[in-house]
């Protein structure tokens, strides 16, 4: 199996969507009461949004490490070669 980056944002949307579900069997067994829309709908919201707010950090995260890696590598001059050497 190849190795693939760790995604923070499909981590968190799985144990929103994980909670979700657990809540709706709960609620089928009768042991929680999820009528109410203004309980179930906040609770739904509130969860994609905390996986989009991941998915936006870890981009971000991303994009900066990628720039400091650029200017650190354009900052190094390549071995072997020096300036004025044809």
């Amino acid at each position: 199996m190849r190795r693939h980056r760790f995604e923070p944002a499909a981590l968190v949307l799985g144990l929103v969507l994980l909670f979700l579900s657990t809540a709706f069997i709960l609620d089928a067994c009768r042991v929680w009461d999820l009528s109410r829309p203004d309980r179930t709908v906040p609770m739904a919201a509130g969860g994609i949004a905390l996986a989009a707010l991941t998915g936006i950090v870890t981009q971000a995260v991303r994009t900066v490490r990628s720039l400091r890696a650029r200017r650190r590598n354009r900052a190094r001059p390549a071995s072997g070669s020096r300036p004025g050497a044809f």
